[in-house]
């Protein structure tokens, strides 16, 4: 059985000795912060040793060249910078 745990995003990631530590996140509809904006709580954190988050890394890194290669996301060019 695989468990899958959903996240809205990601809030942080602490880099502690040899471990990665991403703090996942998940919309909280019922809640509004003080000027009304969303409000996130963190409620799972994704441990992983070094490599494997560089391992992480690398694939979304592939994920993203393969959307862009199939059309599902666009490139953006740096905008130029006139002196």
């Amino acid at each position: 059985m695989i468990n899958e745990i959903f996240a809205d995003g990601v809030s942080n990631i602490h880099i502690t000795g040899n471990l990665a530590r991403i703090d996942l996140v998940t919309h909280q509809p019922q809640l509004k912060g003080e000027n009304g904006e969303q409000v996130f709580s963190t409620n799972h954190r994704l441990i992983l040793p070094l490599d494997a988050f560089m391992k992480l890394f690398q694939l979304q890194q592939e994920t993203v060249q393969k959307m862009i290669e199939a059309g599902v996301l666009k490139k953006e060019e740096p905008a130029s910078q006139e002196d």
